[in-house]
């Protein structure tokens, strides 16, 4: 009961616990919600009709809102009564009743915010509410994604590219989608982008932001949202049938309300809005000056939807068109190619016919001329436009094109200057692509200047600067993870060996960094890594072929381009055991492991002669020297015995004695006896052997001393086994600070605890001090526990016999065997233990009842389970083999079990039949299962290992050999006097450390010199029997075959697009030549009529010619056709003014009628233009009679009136512009500017002026009378720049600008010079300073003054 009761406190304290972290979520919750709430009632209005006046529909105000949506002020009002409805009148703004959360019904139950808001709403705002209150990072991108919204058809393939690259750009870079916020159309496209993320990504809700702007009074069921304290959440249900409903895929909406019901379009001022205050943000690191980069991306699309286009095209925002996607979208990208004067009327009312169809007969004649003029104004601007368009060879996304987009768009900014490239790259940081980065940024120019000044700032080395170059292109590469720069790099590498094997460790280790063994980029970097491993093998196996000494010399060769490491090394570390592996390696490592010995000298003679060593002076060993000295007598016969040969049939022997060649001396002599002795005893394989018989001997006295001669006080047997552990110890701490590759000691140190066998060492040694600090104590006891000690110690020390038998052909895979099998019982023996564990508890608590005996326990529990897995079957589980005497009854006996638990008939009371059941499962699965699952993964090991066990075999050997090379000659106990040697050496006479050669060879400049060229020499062969294996694959046949029938195919078609030009070209000089004879024969006509000439007959009708006369302000009649061919221009024809055709303008509400290009000229005829006359004053100016007077020289610009000028006709201005040199070296020319602050933009000083005036009168009231004055004098020795007509956005038919632009050379002593700096310095702290800028394109200018900025630049000879 008790326990119980405790049970009941525990879990009652639980579930207050709960219940309290529950009330504080709740409570904080609730508080985030009403601070919520008590912002947007604050902030966020809507808008609501104060004035209701029935419509004609009955009960319908004309708001759009029925009777029962008004309060009874508005029904029954008493401030308009008589008044007619008006919107801005009879709209008001009330706190916003409408927003939290909105769920959408459904599998998921996906849920969002929202929030109704005035269509007033101040943009910034909404930015606050979305970054500030719903908690949205600030984006790193917005896309805005518009087109068609009603529901439309797109090919699955380009369906799929879209959705898959619109959420890849969303999701790497961070950005928003911001869309109409509907389930129909390009909306629902989106929202089903989103839709598949969260389903694959196992994510409801979605990382990806998607920010709807929909109208409020067209969505459907928005009563569910309304609640003045704001509903969290509103039940949203869609209703498929509905165009109007939200998209239950959108995370954020912004309902936009403008108090009317059923008008669609209402929400596009504020989204624009929205997006301009977006992209004026910073982005990222305030400091860096790069704001929120805007893009468009257009999916079909109607009239509306160009619009938008029109509008982001204006406010430089870069666009995306979907080729494909229909509509409008299909419209712009057929002639986004095509220059303006191509784009005319009569194209774009085929493709208008071709991609609306039905929609197309309801399109009137003035929309056609508006929307051409705006695809012409849209495609003036390509940098701004990119065309997405399918292709199955390049399998691009569309997040490929959008980033393209925006980096194109800032690459063609003219005002940026060197500051491009920056922005550029910052933008891809912010991204995360360096794909992008890749492709769009380190282009060519870009990497080489790059990789040059990265050369530039290395230290000083020997290496060539554009070897250099080329390593850090390939490092770069290699880094960045692109296979094709990376190889191109490696080519260009000299030391090509040691950058494969360097990138192969760069590889390794950075898939080992990624955390992810199994992701996809790992995967590839080990994939790439493996490649550069091929890469060193192949080239490495052309050298070795060639010449087998200079390929060994590449391998021991240090390097100085690669941190003074050598190709073996790398290797090594780079863990390429295909490389070490290879048999010129294995050569180089076995003539190192045999020494100054030939490696032909079998086992036997070398165990004979460390018996009896006189027999290394009888030639019974070859030695290294004599192998050489006898190749060298071979080489030497070599030509004696050609010459032989070529005069064995001449008997002059003056002849043969003179042709003779004569033979070279060899300078190679036999070792001498000395020699032959330090040689034979320095040799690692014989000091190998002569510490596998000193450990042998160390083993057995060591065992003789525990089992034979283990006294109370050390004999002379222990006392030489202490100072065999001390020659031991010793040769380990020369090991730990040998420093054999120059790496540092605490390099080194951790080189030296990783190797298992080391770590073996220093645990059996400091096993052996304990034992003997424990056998050296006076107590018995204690020197019993030293003893045990060192029996445990000796087991140690014999499992560190087996890497003794590393260097074994046979025995060394196996050693590697083991080890991988000990893993793997390691856990096995895990797993085991779950079972024995569990079965032994149960076992013991079911027969014995409370055992205190800990020992008794662990035998019960643990020991007993374990011994019936090796066949011990238990006898106390049985009631018929239950014997009383074998146990004791109340655990009183310590020698004895404890008896179960007794009846009445001194039999077992457990059950019988449990115990036999769990006895039969656990064997069952212990001794069946889990035993022979334990083989099956031996024998996988064994397997795996052993088709590799040679590789891993002759990768392991490097360490044994690389450790007994380094070893004194001497072996243990006798090596004490070679570490005392080495002591005073090193430590009391501070000589340097011997160099090993045999591992690392810094070779003459001249040698090495040669060395890299013939390494390049065989690197250039490998590749080329590369490319010619590669080239004989079937493979390779198949693609070069379907080059060429592409390269053909794209022939054929070039061939026949000259053909159609040409006879393009030729139908439109046969028009135009008809044209010029209709209009001479109608001048013949006029003029015979003019001298009273009369015809019986009437004029012939030219067909196909629609004949005009327009009457010039002069008198002058002049005639066009009004054919596809009066839109084509000519060559030599400048282009029509274009801002002055501009459709809004400036100043004004007034929007012009639209101007295409080839309606430009007065002398096209062009019916329909009926341009709006605008004067902001008026006056008589507005007769038309008047105006009729007037007439734009350059053409039609969609207004008539004086617009915004001062009069009618030409409005004449002059800018003088002031010119320095900054610099004595006159290399910078600046000139005089007055700075716009607002605008960040500079204009050149001026004003109004008449025809013949030298200087504007404005200028007076900036400079002063007298410098006014004497600038005036000193302009008329100044050069006339330009003088015409100017392309202003305020031109009208009647009233246009004229410039007079006239440069002045200012000399850095004259007085003008002063007098304009003493204006500079005054005019600092004004709104519009004037400043000296320097004359190139960074100066941000309207068009005009860039070109006459130009022409001043050529006069000077600077780089504009």
């Amino acid at each position: 009961m008790l326990c119980c009761t405790e049970e009941k406190i525990h879990s009652t304290d639980v579930s207050i616990q709960l219940e309290n972290l529950t009330q504080t979520s709740i409570s904080s919750n609730i508080e985030k919600r009403c601070f919520l709430a008590s912002w947007i009632k604050d902030n966020i209005t809507k808008k609501e009709c104060c004035f209701y006046v029935e419509d004609a529909r009955e009960g319908i105000c004309k708001c759009g809102y029925p009777k029962t949506k008004h309060c009874d002020e508005a029904i029954k009002p008493e401030d308009y009564v008589g008044e007619q409805w008006d919107k801005d009148r009879h709209v008001r703004e009330m706190p916003t009743d409408a927003f939290g959360d909105i769920s959408f019904g459904g599998l998921g139950q996906k849920t969002g915010k929202y929030v109704r808001v005035s269509s007033d709403t101040c943009e910034s705002l909404c930015y606050k509410l979305m970054t500030e209150q719903w908690k949205l990072r600030s984006p790193n991108l917005l896309i805005s994604v518009t087109g068609g919204a009603k529901n439309f058809y797109m090919k699955n393939h380009l369906k799929d590219k879209f959705r898959r690259g619109l959420i890849k750009v969303a999701q790497t870079t961070g950005a928003w989608i911001l869309t109409g916020g509907t389930h129909a159309g390009v909306m629902k496209h989106v929202g089903m982008a989103v839709r598949d993320y969260s389903l694959s990504s196992g994510l409801m809700e979605g990382q990806i932001v998607v920010i709807g702007v929909a109208p409020w009074g067209v969505i459907h069921n928005s009563d569910s949202l309304i609640h003045p304290e704001g509903c969290f959440p509103a039940h949203y249900s869609l209703d498929e049938g509905r165009l109007s409903c939200l998209d239950i895929n959108h995370t954020h909406f912004l309902l936009v309300d403008d108090g009317t019901h059923g008008h669609y379009g209402v929400e596009i001022e504020l989204r624009t809005c929205l997006e301009r205050h977006i992209s004026q943000q910073s982005l990222g690191n305030k400091e860096s000056g790069v704001k929120i980069p805007v893009v468009c991306v257009v999916l079909n699309g109607g009239p509306g939807t160009l619009n938008t286009i029109y509008n982001s095209v204006l406010n430089n925002t870069p666009c995306v068109m979907l080729e494909g996607s229909g509509r409008v979208a299909d419209v712009i990208a057929q002639v986004a190619a095509l220059p303006v004067s191509k784009v005319t009327l009569l194209l774009i009312s085929k493709l208008l016919k071709r991609f609306f169809v039905q929609e197309y007969k309801s399109f009137t004649e003035v929309q056609v001329i508006e929307w051409t003029k705006k695809i012409q104004d849209i495609i003036r601007m390509p940098h701004l436009l990119t065309v997405f368009r399918i292709d199955e060879d390049k399998n691009c996304d569309v997040d490929v094109a959008i980033l393209q987009a925006l980096l194109k768009a800032s690459r063609s900014d003219e005002h940026a200057g060197r500051q491009s490239w920056k922005r550029q790259l910052e933008l891809a940081v912010a991204w995360n692509r360096v794909d992008i980065a890749q492709s769009e940024i380190f282009t060519e120019e870009s990497q080489w200047t790059v990789l040059s000044k990265g050369s530039k700032d290395q230290p000083c080395s020997d290496d060539d600067p554009t070897a250099l170059a080329g390593r850090d292109l390939f490092l770069w590469a290699v880094v960045q993870n692109n296979r094709a720069l990376a190889e191109i790099g490696w080519e260009q590498c000299r030391d090509c060996i040691a950058a494969a094997l360097a990138a192969s460790k760069i590889l390794r280790k950075l898939a080992q960094e990624s955390g992810e063994d199994d992701s996809e980029e790992a995967e590839e970097m080990r994939e790439l890594a493996n490649h550069y491993e091929k890469q060193a093998i192949g080239v490495f196996s052309e050298c070795h072929s060639w010449d087998a000494q200079r390929a060994q010399r590449l391998l021991i060769r240090v390097s100085p381009s690669w941190g003074r490491s050598t190709c073996l090394w790398l290797a090594l570390k780079a863990d390429d055991k295909s490389f070490v592996a290879h048999s010129g390696v294995q050569a180089l490592l076995t003539q190192i492991w045999c020494g100054e010995l030939s490696v032909e000298n079998p086992h036997w003679k070398i165990l004979l002669c460390m018996i009896f060593f006189p027999l290394i002076y009888t030639g019974f060993l070859i030695f290294r020297r004599d192998e050489d000295i006898q190749r060298e007598k071979e080489r030497e016969k070599q030509p004696q015995l050609a010459a032989d040969t070529v005069f064995a049939g001449n008997s002059d022997a003056k002849i043969k004695r003179h042709l003779r060649v004569p033979l070279q001396k060899s300078e190679l002599k036999p070792l001498n006896c000395s020699s032959r002795l330090m040689s034979f005893f320095t040799s690692p394989q014989v000091k190998f052997y002569w510490n596998i018989a000193s450990y042998f001997g160390f083993l057995w006295l060591f065992a003789v001393v525990l089992m034979i001669d283990f006294q109370k006080y050390p004999s002379w047997r222990e006392l030489l086994l202490y100072v065999w552990l001390t020659s031991l110890v010793c040769e380990e701490v020369r090991q730990l600070y040998h420093d054999f590759d120059g790496s540092g000691f605490q390099k080194k140190a951790k080189m030296y605890i990783k190797d298992l066998w080391n770590i073996l060492d220093v645990l059996s040694i400091t096993l052996f001090i304990c034992g003997v600090v424990c056998r050296l104590q006076a107590s018995r006891t204690v020197l019993y526990v030293g003893k045990v000690l060192l029996c445990i110690d000796f087991i140690i020390f014999s499992l560190r016999l087996m890497a003794i038998f590393t260097i074994s052909r046979n025995l060394g895979p196996k050693i590697i065997i083991v080890r991988r099998m000990m893993m793997d019982l390691f856990f096995f023996m895990f797993l085991l233990s779950i079972w024995v564990v569990a079965y032994g508890v149960a076992k013991q608590g079911i027969m014995i009842e409370n055992e205190e005996r800990l020992n008794w326990i662990v035998r019960g529990a643990v020991y007993d389970p374990y011994l019936i897995i090796f066949g011990n079957f238990p006898t106390n589980i049985d009631n018929t083999q239950f014997d009383q005497s074998s146990c004791s009854v109340n655990g009183t006996d310590p020698l004895m079990p404890k008896c179960p638990v007794l009846n009445s008939d001194n039999l077992p009371m457990f059950p019988e039949w449990l115990t036999i059941i769990m006895l039969c499962v656990y064997l069952l699965f212990a001794n069946i299962l889990l035993l022979n699952l334990l083989i099956a993964i031996f024998n996988y090991t064994f397997q795996e290992v052993q088709d590799n066990s040679d590789t891993i075999w002759k990768f392991q050997r490097y360490e044994l050999i690389k450790e007994y090379h380094s070893r004194p000659a001497l072996p243990p106990p006798f090596i004490l006097l070679s570490h005392l040697i080495l002591f005073i050496r090193g430590v009391l006479l501070r000589y340097p450390s011997d160099r090993h050669i045999h591992f690392r060879q810094k070779l003459e400049k001249a040698e090495e010199e040669e060395l890299l060229s013939w390494e390049a020499y065989m690197k250039d062969n490998y590749l080329a029997s590369t490319r010619q294996d590669q080239s004989q694959s079937m493979e390779h046949r198949i693609q070069d075959t379907a080059e060429n029938v592409g390269a053909m195919s794209e022939l054929l078609e070039r061939e026949q697009e000259m053909v159609s030009a040409t006879m393009a070209k030729r139908l439109t000089k046969l028009e135009e030549q008809v044209s010029e004879s209709a209009k001479a024969l109608r001048w013949i006509i006029d003029a015979l009529k003019s001298q009273g000439c009369k015809s019986k007959m009437q004029p012939p009708l030219m067909t196909g010619l629609e004949m005009k006369t327009s009457v010039h302000p002069a008198g002058k009649s002049s005639d066009r056709d009004d054919g596809e061919s009066s839109g084509q221009d000519t060559d030599d024809e400048s282009a029509p003014h274009t801002f002055a055709r501009q459709l809004q303008y400036p100043g004004s509400n007034v929007k012009r009628f639209p101007v295409p290009e080839e309606k430009v000229s007065w002398e096209v005829n062009f019916t329909p233009y009926l341009p709006p006359v605008y004067n902001p004053q008026e006056s008589s100016d507005s007769d038309t009679s008047v105006l009729d007077k007037y007439r734009n020289p350059e053409g039609r610009t969609g207004i008539r009136g004086k617009g915004t000028l001062k009069s009618l006709g030409p409005n004449h201005i002059l800018h003088p512009i002031f010119t320095r040199w900054r610099d004595a070296e006159r290399k910078v020319l600046e000139f005089f500017s007055v700075c716009k602050d607002v605008e960040k933009s500079v204009a050149l000083p001026g004003g109004p002026a008449e025809p013949d005036e030298p200087l504007p009168q404005t200028l007076e009231r900036i400079l002063g009378k007298k410098l006014h004055d004497k600038t005036k004098s000193e302009l008329k020795a100044g050069e006339q720049v330009y003088k015409g007509y100017v392309d202003d956005s305020r031109n009208t038919d009647n009233a246009w600008l004229e410039t007079t632009i006239i440069t002045l050379h200012c000399d850095k002593h004259t007085s003008l010079m002063a007098e304009l700096n003493c204006i500079v310095e005054s005019s600092a702290s004004s709104d519009q300073p004037f400043k000296w800028w320097e004359v190139s394109n960074t100066a941000c200018v309207c068009p005009y003054q860039r070109e006459a900025l130009r022409d001043v630049a050529q006069l000077h000879n600077v780089h504009f």
